[in-house]
């Protein structure tokens, strides 16, 4: 016999209609395709609305669009569902993720998955779901161009309030306070050195040395951590949670990733309190 939500107050369940919006095409300065979301969402029926947390993966570097969003789907479950046991509608978002939209400025992508005026944006349409409330706060995870993407999001919306991302140098100019943004990378891949961390996460050369170190968090919990090659099963590279190496065909999640009792910094358990917590908190 299942446990109800009452009495269970982690029940999460999938979205039974997630939006679907209109985005761009290679960073195209219109807003002309459909594009779908899928996630979880707190299983109460008390009719409680909640905050959003949105996920953004990766560049597809020329695979069939369906295959890439198959490939994808196993590490966002993980995160969307424990972002949904912390009581956010939490949504894996199809996007406009070309190696096109990769080299360009971002600015029509992030227009159409983030501006107000935008008839059929991604917030617009998943902040009039029933159960969310965007005034609660907004929240965006990101891997590689995903995290450019999830950087860029307060710029159009401030109630995007927490940022946390894999794989991104913070190459983008954002109105995000750094005490609201928290950066990961693989041990392995260009992203993982210490003066890129720095610069991504808003830290001087003497805030955080390059001194072997695995992570440089100030007292918020904002800043960077590194997933070390020796705590992974996986080569800690740019792909480091869901697959093996970039290079692999197969998806695999790291387990001490997806783990709940991990008490690895990088773990999707301890990262989605920060951010909840975070997000709770006004500007």
């Amino acid at each position: 016999m299942g446990i109800s939500s009452a009495q269970n107050p982690d029940a999460v369940q999938p979205i039974a209609a997630p939006p679907a919006y209109a985005g761009t095409v290679d960073n195209s300065a219109d807003c002309r395709r459909e594009y779908q979301t899928r996630g979880f969402e707190p299983a109460s029926s008390d009719g409680r609305r909640h905050p959003l947390f949105l996920y953004f993966v990766g560049t597809n570097f020329g695979k069939d669009p369906e295959a890439d969003i198959r490939d994808n789907i196993p590490a966002a479950n993980a995160v969307t569902e424990a972002m949904a046991r912390r009581g956010f509608v939490a949504l894996m978002v199809d996007y406009d993720n070309t190696v096109l939209a990769l080299a360009s400025d971002h600015r029509n992508q992030t227009r159409c998955l983030f501006a107000p005026h935008e008839p059929r944006s991604l917030l617009r349409a998943a902040c009039a779901l029933d159960t969310v409330d965007c005034e609660l706060g907004i929240a965006t995870w990101g891997h590689s161009q995903g995290g450019a993407v999830a950087h860029l999001a307060p710029n159009h919306d401030p109630r995007v309030r927490a940022v946390w991302t894999t794989g991104y140098a913070g190459d983008m100019a954002s109105v995000l306070p750094v005490n609201r943004l928290r950066v990961l990378a693989g041990e392995n891949e260009n992203n993982g050195k210490p003066e890129i961390l720095n610069k991504a996460a808003g830290f001087t050369p003497g805030e955080c040395p390059d001194d072997g170190r695995s992570h440089c968090l100030r007292a918020d919990g904002s800043g960077w951590i590194i997933v070390r090659d020796a705590d992974v099963a996986t080569t800690a590279d740019h792909c480091w949670f869901y697959r093996h190496t970039c290079w692999s065909t197969e998806t695999f999640l790291e387990p001490s990733w997806t783990d709940r009792g991990s008490t690895k910094q990088y773990a999707i358990e301890p990262n989605t309190a920060w951010v909840a917590e975070v997000v709770r908190s006004p500007l």
